[in-house]
């Protein structure tokens, strides 16, 4: 049996290591998923959790984005998709990546890595989890007609470029980087040295699809075939329903689920699930901000509250000439009271950042941005040398009621230190806002946050400043930034670290974009639920959650 806490080769362990979400992320792409688990007043129709000799069962809110999906490489890093779905590691309460399905990971260079299977694992139709379950997972993901949102995850993989090219159909349907060699070995190839790629192998997006899957994709979104502790029930997503039900995998081969059933329930976001948690609808509900900062208060033997590895920023659409000087990027920046923000608006739930990545990410913690310090005078005097502004302002940030509270202090702190007075706030969809930005076609700074996706500086970096990335939001390109990430990539431990840091460095130099905080992630759950915990992306274990 696998075991969940088992390391992986010894040299491995002392790679840089995760939301977070993609959060999380990747990975994730999005705003940071502030997870708070909230009794006494909670409970699924009114009921609160319900404890049973099977384990009984409870809801939770989350965001919508966390059930819009459920296919692996479309659905990407959630607490629900960690539910469903257990790839080859996973990222534990240390930061390190340890087996999951896999039971070793191998690699002399860094580049050709050797991954044997534990034997064992089965998906929630009874198929034998093999090597090819992995390799057609991956193969269907990086496909470019199968338009995968995630698929760009694969991209570090030989043979990414052949199934994804700049102008035509591809060449190819399958990663030649990917070589089943048994059914319980795996040989992968990538196109350059990636010392922390045991990491990334933790993301549910590298998660193995059954056979059966094939057959018809897009109902395999709706109801998947997973492996993980918990499987879809039927009938899975429906039209116009927004909330599926998890049953417990009584065939899991790794540990166990503690409830049987967790009902889950999707919300535009966090304001809209704590409103139905009040209404006692959930369980547990999203909270951020005052919320958060109410349940520590009031509530604090069972509020639970952690720094995660992500950064919210300003960033700078540098396709708009106003932009190109750096001295304008500077003159914002320093403009910005990052401790004002911090303690009084956001009531201490986050640190003022001098970087990317705060210190709960191995190589982050650095003071790397020379001008995210407060010094309007400063800012001031660089905007006048750089010509002045005219005209109007357009600030950009996702519909995330947080993120919009934040960007209103930003614009009345811009105004009063820079003197521009035409500002204002234009707030998109998640799903809008990213595509506009990849389009450029934002006319003005926006407020994201990004989590790393695992818990190394290195990841961090690479999402917000490489030129491949999906989530390199500003356009940015560094020769000099792209040479030492390089270097950081083959390099394990501090020295990779150390490298990463004056990757991170080079390009804040630049200032493509201006950090601003490391917020704060919380869980608040009632006095019956137990094992409520965060990960390294703030997101809480669903199967770890049980009911006294």
């Amino acid at each position: 049996m696998p075991s969940s806490e088992k390391p992986l080769e010894e040299a491995l362990l002392a790679v840089p290591g995760s939301s977070g979400a993609v959060r999380r992320a990747v990975l994730a792409v999005g705003t940071a998923a502030l997870v708070a688990t909230v009794g006494g007043c909670g409970g699924g129709a009114g009921r609160g959790p319900v404890a049973a000799a099977d384990g009984g069962s409870f809801s939770v809110g989350v965001p919508a984005w966390y059930v819009a999906h459920l296919t692996p490489a479309r659905a990407g890093k959630s607490s629900v998709a960690e539910a469903v779905w257990t790839p080859l590691t996973r990222v534990d309460k240390d930061g390190r990546a340890v087996g999951a399905v896999a039971e070793s990971i191998r690699s002399d260079d860094n580049r050709h890595w050797t991954v044997r299977l534990e034997e064992g694992w089965t998906f929630h139709n009874g198929e034998p989890v093999t090597a090819q379950s992995f390799a057609d997972a991956w193969n269907a993901a990086a496909y470019g007609p199968n338009a995968m949102p995630y698929g760009y995850m694969f991209a570090a993989i030989d043979g990414y470029a052949a199934l994804n090219p700049a102008e035509g159909r591809p060449t190819a349907k399958k990663l030649s980087g990917v070589d089943v060699v048994d059914a319980h070995t795996l040989r992968i190839t990538l196109t350059k040295p990636l010392a922390t790629f045991p990491y990334v192998l933790a993301g549910t997006v590298f998660a193995p699809m059954a056979k059966a899957a094939f057959k018809d994709l897009t109902a395999h979104d709706r109801r998947p075939i997973g492996n993980g502790p918990y499987r879809v029930a039927a009938p899975g997503l429906r039209p116009g329903v927004q909330e599926i039900t998890l049953e417990r995998y009584d065939g899991y081969a790794g540990p166990a689920g503690k409830a049987a059933r967790i009902e889950v329930k999707s919300y535009q976001d966090d304001a809209t699930a704590y409103t139905s948690f009040q209404a006692g609808a959930v369980d547990l509900a999203l909270a951020s901000g005052h919320r958060l900062a109410r349940s520590q208060r009031t509530r604090p033997d069972s509020t639970e509250a952690a720094a995660v590895g992500g950064v919210s920023y300003l960033g700078f659409p540098l396709w708009d000439r106003r932009f190109t000087d750096p001295r304008v990027r500077r003159a914002f920046s320093l403009a910005i009271d990052r401790r004002s923000i911090s303690r009084s608006l956001l009531q201490g739930l986050a640190e003022p950042a001098a970087g990317i990545a705060p210190d709960a990410v191995v190589g982050g913690g650095g003071r790397t941005c020379a001008d995210c310090r407060y010094d309007p005078k400063e800012a001031r005097r660089l905007l006048e040398e750089a010509g002045g502004w005219q005209g109007a302002l357009t600030l950009w940030t996702e519909q995330d009621p947080l993120m919009q509270t934040v960007l209103e202090a930003v614009l009345n702190q811009l105004r009063s230190n820079l003197g521009i007075d035409r500002i204002t706030i234009k707030a998109q969809p998640t799903e809008q806002l990213y595509p506009n930005l990849a389009q450029h076609k934002a006319n003005g700074p926006f407020l994201l946050y990004m989590g790393a996706a695992y818990p190394a500086l290195y990841a961090q970096a690479e999402q917000l400043f490489a030129a491949g990335s999906a989530t390199n939001t500003t356009g940015y390109r560094g020769a000099r930034f792209d040479a030492l990430l390089d270097r950081a990539a083959a390099r394990s431990g501090a020295a990779g670290s150390a490298l990463a840091r004056q990757a991170e460095r080079a390009a804040l130099k630049d200032l493509p974009l201006a950090p601003l905080y490391h917020p704060t992630t919380g869980a608040v759950h009632a006095e019956n639920l137990t094992g409520v915990r965060l990960d390294a992306l703030g997101d809480v274990r669903l199967p770890g959650i049980g009911i006294r």
